[in-house]
């Protein structure tokens, strides 16, 4: 008799002991962590601004937590392999927190299309608060798990009501719940002639045909009116729009997805790398330099900073480089 997958493992654990054999840990030392010690005490809290200047949350959780959480986070992976392996699911849809994928590999998708649509999703990391997660794994076709044991998951990846930017399983956990999503949408493209894409938050539609189809969204200029169909599958899914960031980008302008242009090949905006070369300048010329936030707060420029970005402008031209070399 073949062994069990990692998956039915899951699916056949029955309390707490057979979760932490899963995970390869003690029964005490999960107890202990999850259960014992004060929710307060796992986490520290720190603020990175975002790129509009408004401070985003990060909470990185204890050694020992952090630990429990990356095994937790493994073996959600191998499931998920297992799952789409099963459906024969297209893994190229979510490109956020995925080994292999980045917002290099997410503009790609939509590189030299007609039209761009992005569409953001409102209070997307939020919105997984702990019954939302608890829930998923009790209720989901591929999961279905024993009550004690997606209580136990979610424990074990929740803090403050949500999943905390800073977890390693926070990730997968967003990405499992969001993949029902992303199967939705890509039918609805796929049916009429548009591709999709997902990077965290951030949704994207392309196409080759002289307007988006209706049955996507209506766009006339620089108005876009969401169809019906796609607005209720978002909401079916359990996830909000943000109508303010909702725009389409015609091949005649610059268009982008992730912060990268696509109208070619995909590349940084031709301002981020004239910022990038003017920081660089006057820290060679004056010995500092400053940097601007879509805010327009000044803040002191640091060179890890400034190597960040000649970083990420090499990292987009080796892409670029390795593309030219295999066509």
């Amino acid at each position: 008799m073949a062994p069990l997958s990692i998956l039915e493992r899951l699916q056949n654990a029955a309390n707490r002991q057979d979760l932490a054999s899963i995970l390869n840990l003690k029964t005490a030392f999960l107890t202990d962590v999850i259960y014992r010690l004060k929710a307060e005490t796992q986490y520290t809290q720190f603020t990175i601004p975002k790129k509009n200047g408004a401070p985003r949350v990060i909470s990185a959780p204890t050694t020992k937590l952090k630990d429990i959480q990356r095994r937790l986070a493994d073996v959600l992976y191998l499931c998920r392999a297992e799952i789409y392996k099963k459906y024969n699911i297209n893994p190229v849809l979510s490109h956020g927190f995925e080994k292999e994928k980045s917002i290099i590999t997410n503009a790609e998708r939509h590189r030299g299309k007609t039209l761009l649509l992005n569409i953001d999703l409102e209070d997307y990391f939020d919105s997984f608060n702990f019954g939302r997660v608890r829930g998923f794994f009790l209720s989901n076709r591929d999961f279905r798990l024993n009550n004690t044991v997606a209580t136990t998951i979610a424990q074990i990846a929740c803090f403050q009501n949500g999943l905390p930017q800073g977890s390693p399983c926070s990730p997968i956990i967003s990405n499992l719940i969001s993949g029902i999503l992303d199967i939705r949408l890509s039918k609805l493209a796929k049916k009429y002639g548009c591709n999709y894409s997902r990077y965290a938050d951030d949704l994207t539609f392309s196409t080759n045909k002289k307007t988006f189809p209706k049955e996507i969204a209506d766009v006339g200029g620089e108005s876009v009116t969401l169809s019906p169909t796609l607005i209720k599958e978002i909401i079916k899914a359990g996830f909000k729009i943000n109508d303010k960031k909702t725009r389409v980008c015609y091949k005649t302008s610059r268009q982008d997805v992730t912060g990268l242009t696509v109208n070619k090949k995909v590349n940084v905006g031709k301002e981020y790398a004239k910022v990038t070369r003017a920081m660089a300048h006057s820290l060679y010329k004056d010995g500092s330099f400053v940097i601007v936030t879509e805010s327009g707060k000044i803040e002191k420029g640091t060179c890890a900073k400034l190597e960040g970005r000649f970083g990420f402008i090499d990292s987009i031209d080796k892409y670029n480089n390795l593309k030219l070399k295999s066509a």
